[in-house]
């Protein structure tokens, strides 16, 4: 029984359920920052401050792809390239924004250094999207019915 839970049903709800969580974070996220003006003018601010390109653009192409992408994890649907675009997203806030956040720390040597950056929360989604990624939507999605399908 505790083979079937840890490599059957229980491994495929454990994933649906990261997959469902880490998705209504960003629809969340991305959906404030696209219709809330305190939100959005915080992140053409925080894009602004940190010299990331093409401002006009990025500062609803970052809010909408999260929106989306989220959708689709929530979804399961195309869940792979869902995930690796909100991981390019979360790579460019950790190098944009997150690194600079952990020297306002004052890490005290090169592993509280790394415990900064593994405390930050774009480092743990990130992780958790590589996850994703790597085992895919799983059996209670979009994708998992379309498979059964073909």
């Amino acid at each position: 029984m505790n083979d079937l839970f840890v490599n059957g049903f229980g491994g495929d709800v454990a994933l649906a359920a990261t997959r469902v969580a880490v998705g209504t974070f960003f629809v969340i996220s991305g959906y404030h920052k696209i219709f809330n003006a305190e939100r959005h003018a915080s992140i053409v601010a925080t894009l602004t401050e940190d010299k990331a390109p093409a401002v006009a653009v990025t500062q609803w192409v970052i809010p909408i792809a999260e929106f989306l992408g989220g959708l689709a994890l929530i979804f399961g649907f195309l869940v792979v390239p869902a995930a690796a675009g909100l991981l390019v997203i979360l790579i460019g806030a950790l190098k944009l924004d997150g690194i600079k956040r952990i020297a306002g720390y004052h890490p005290i040597d090169r592993a509280d250094w790394l415990d900064d950056l593994l405390y930050l929360p774009e480092t743990l989604f990130a992780i958790l999207l590589v996850v994703i990624a790597a085992t895919g939507a799983g059996p209670y999605s979009i994708d998992g019915f379309v498979a059964l399908l073909f």
